[in-house]
């Protein structure tokens, strides 16, 4: 018995007065795994979104985006973490995104950045199929005639421009990619 207390005591001890040891894990990712961002920012809903500090951002993300929007006002950062495999395309995908949320030149953008501080893409909201190009609206009205547009957002994307315009009518909803010539991109 003296001996069973012996070695729970010495147990104990030992338990108490080891740290538990942490290591970091460095995770090296290879550009050639990541995935689009257009894959990652069309299921944006999938993955979780955090708010962060200014402070935050890496400075390489930070320099570029006061570089390409001088005037930006009202910046709010957020990191994207994308799930661990996109539904949608079933790829792996290989890191967080970085985007700010912003008002520049009379209009809300939204900037979406890799974690090596590229750019990939920016976002705005277009408020009514006025605001589209001609050859858009003829292939809206052509391919889906009897349904509302609730929504349309501009892309720029490596200097391509996309309407990602949302269409419903009654309980059926088409969310289209379409080109400034009218081409459905996707």
């Amino acid at each position: 018995m003296k001996k069973y207390l012996f070695s729970a005591a010495l147990l104990a001890l030992v338990a108490i007065g080891c740290k538990e040891e942490t290591k970091e894990t460095e995770i090296v990712i290879d550009p050639s795994d990541q995935v689009d961002v257009s894959t990652v920012a069309a299921n944006s809903g999938d993955g979780i979104s955090t708010e962060v500090m200014d402070t935050d951002v890496p400075d390489t993300i930070r320099t570029r985006f006061v570089a390409k929007y001088p005037k930006a006002a009202k910046a709010k950062w957020m990191i994207y973490e994308p799930v661990e495999m996109d539904t949608a395309v079933n790829l792996k995908m290989a890191q967080n995104y970085y985007y700010v949320s912003f008002y520049d030149n009379g209009a809300d953008y939204t900037s979406w950045y890799d974690n090596y501080g590229n750019w990939v893409k920016t976002s705005t909201s277009v408020s009514g199929p006025s605001e589209l190009p001609d050859a858009v609206n003829k292939t809206i009205n052509a391919q889906y005639p009897d349904y509302n547009i609730e929504k349309i957002e501009k892309e720029e994307d490596d200097g391509v421009v996309e309407y990602e315009v949302k269409l419903k009518k009654g309980e059926q909803k088409v969310k289209l990619k379409l080109l400034a010539n009218g081409t459905i991109a996707k």
